[in-house]
């Protein structure tokens, strides 16, 4: 697994709040993705997850998270999706495969690449969800990249 420092550029984003069960993820990125076909939004990424609930000890009835899509254009949002802008930061980055039943490995092995090359982990991690459940049947296709945002010390 390669794990790299990388510039994520300024985005727009279209995103939702949410403070729910963690199976309700799917149901919140349709829901996403159904305003963006009916509103004709161009998006320029795939589906991202922010966890602000601590990703390995939640209770899974009551998950606090962000579920966004970087997209194009000036939309406007609704009661639910609101449009944000995300200005340029740094993240540690790396793509785990397969099911998330160990995506915690990856995790830990991103903290251990921070602390080897002195960076600074400032924020909640975005997991972006380039084959997701809604794209495959087999856990063994899930793609995720995740980002740890980061500063260099």
């Amino acid at each position: 697994m390669k794990i790299e420092d990388k510039i994520i550029p300024d985005q727009k984003l279209a995103i939702t709040k949410n403070k729910r069960p963690i199976v309700d993820v799917e149901l919140v990125i349709a829901q996403l993705m159904g305003w963006v076909e009916s509103e004709e939004v161009e998006t320029i990424g795939s589906p991202f997850i922010i966890f602000y609930s601590p990703r390995f000890s939640y209770d899974p009835e009551d998950v606090v998270f962000d579920i966004g899509i970087p997209i194009n254009g000036d939309p406007e949002g609704t009661d639910i999706i609101e449009i944000v802008d995300l200005i340029e930061h740094n993240v540690l980055s790396a793509t785990h495969k397969g099911s998330y039943d160990n995506i915690k490995e990856t995790y830990e092995k991103m903290v251990d690449e921070a602390e080897k090359n002195n960076f600074d982990i400032i924020g909640s991690p975005k997991e972006v969800l380039i084959k997701s459940k809604i794209d495959v049947d087999d856990d063994n296709e899930l793609i995720t990249e995740i980002q740890l945002p980061i500063i260099k010390m």
